[in-house]
């Protein structure tokens, strides 16, 4: 499943990430594990979104424990999917129930 995934350092941990070698090393393995689909930043501030597929409980929870323990906050995941899916899901639910009219 797609998830869109945010995250960002806390003010402390993000200093010390700075400090040291920055983000770009975990990043780098990140994207070498996860192979997101998309992957940008926020130059407002410490923030990263990525589209990411995790197809297992065990693929999400290791990235959260990623993320987490290197940003020092939680990541939100939240679940996405492609537009002509809605298609599928449309008509299949209306093989249970009909949608309301008006």
């Amino acid at each position: 499943m797609l998830y869109l995934v945010e995250f960002h350092a806390s003010m402390e941990r993000g200093n010390k990430i700075d400090a040291e070698k920055g983000p770009g090393p975990v990043f780098a393995k990140v994207v070498e594990r996860f192979h997101p689909e998309a992957f940008y930043g926020n130059p407002s501030r410490r923030q990263i979104f990525m589209v990411v597929d995790l197809d297992t409980p065990a693929k999400m929870a290791e990235l959260m424990y990623v993320l987490t323990w290197f940003a020092g906050t939680e990541p939100t995941l939240t679940p996405v999917m492609r537009p002509e899916i809605y298609a599928e899901a449309i008509e299949n639910a209306k093989r249970i129930v009909s949608p309301p009219v008006g």
